[in-house]
């Protein structure tokens, strides 16, 4: 039997694409990569250890009772978890369709006390008719995630010498801090501190584990300061000292990823060669100043936070501002 030539051409064009499908490498999908997404019923509680992130609403709401003491500090609003609401923990995710998460921080800052109760207190979670016991409890330094219907409330509930309510999206439940003098009498101010130029902009250079490269960071003053013997949320003033607070002061920068700490970017030389370095605070800058105070000069100097990684091999320029006191 005769094979044409052709035949053997055509056959052998089909072997070779046979053969070359079978050798070929897949090629990965294109587009976004989906979120994995959280039970419409997700609860959960995480660590975090910087003040106000960004996108967030800061806040200064105190939730008591006789056995426990909560300052929040911050509240944001989001469809999905990344770094700043419990995505390191929990990973990456979404909200249920329908739904979105409230994300409660009670920041580092809040110092409150309540004497311990005997046994621990139960603490709940209440969307609509689903109740959840918490995970693990509020410390400072931590924030509370729970999934609600798009525009829906939570509530947490304490239960101590009787049950207590705080409604997450509202603040329903709680009370702004109030403060007295030693004397008794109410908190005084001392004088007006006012700035040129709030706004500080700086590249850098850093290197990390995993990246390295330029960096951005902007940090802003506000415009907005207390000075004060005894400020709501924080107390009474060290002896013969005040409160210097800058309560809308934050600080940012270009890569979502990468953060860097406020309160060691900052320091405020006095006159006569003194320094004072930020205190803990659950919003903005809180500095303990001589009584009386004049002024000082602010140096801003960004730095990564104490347990990052990341560190600077070319840091962004320093930045001086003069603060006035009228």
């Amino acid at each position: 039997m005769r094979v044409s030539r052709a035949g053997v051409f055509v056959g052998g064009v089909v072997a070779a694409v046979v053969l070359a499908g079978c050798g070929a490498k897949p090629v990965p999908p294109s587009g976004p990569v989906d979120l994995p997404e959280k039970p419409a019923d997700f609860v959960g509680v995480f660590t975090w250890s910087q003040g106000v992130p960004a996108g967030a609403r800061p806040l200064s709401t105190v939730f008591k009772g006789p056995h426990f003491s909560y300052v929040f500090g911050a509240l944001a609003v989001r469809p999905d978890l990344d770094a700043t609401s419990g995505g390191l923990e929990a990973g990456p995710s979404r909200a249920a369709s329908g739904h979105e998460f409230l994300v409660l921080y009670r920041l580092q800052g809040d110092d409150t006390y309540a004497p311990p109760p005997q046994t621990p207190l139960a603490v709940d979670v209440v969307v609509g008719a689903s109740r959840k016991r918490l995970p693990r409890s509020l410390e400072r330094g931590t924030g509370l995630i729970v999934s609600v219907p798009v525009g829906g409330d939570a509530t947490i509930e304490v239960t101590d010498d009787k049950p207590y309510k705080y409604n997450v999206r509202s603040g329903q439940g709680g009370d702004t801090p109030t403060t007295t003098t030693p004397g008794g009498g109410t908190p005084k101010s001392t004088g007006q501190v006012h700035w040129q130029g709030s706004l500080y902009s700086g590249t850098g250079t850093y290197q990390g584990v995993r990246t390295s490269g330029p960096l951005g960071v902007t940090l802003d003053l506000g415009t907005r300061s207390e000075l004060a013997n005894s400020l709501p949320g924080v107390g009474d003033a060290p002896a013969k000292q005040l409160w210097l607070r800058l309560p809308d002061a934050t600080i940012s920068t270009d890569d979502a990823d990468l953060k860097v700490d406020l309160a060691r970017s900052v320091s405020l030389a006095l006159p006569g060669g003194g320094k004072a370095s930020p205190r803990q605070s659950s919003t903005g800058l809180l500095f303990a100043v001589p009584e009386p105070f004049t002024g000082g000069t602010l140096t801003v100097a960004p730095e990564f936070p104490a347990t990052s990684t990341a560190k600077w091999t070319q840091k962004p320029e320093s930045k001086q501002t003069v603060l006035n006191v009228s």
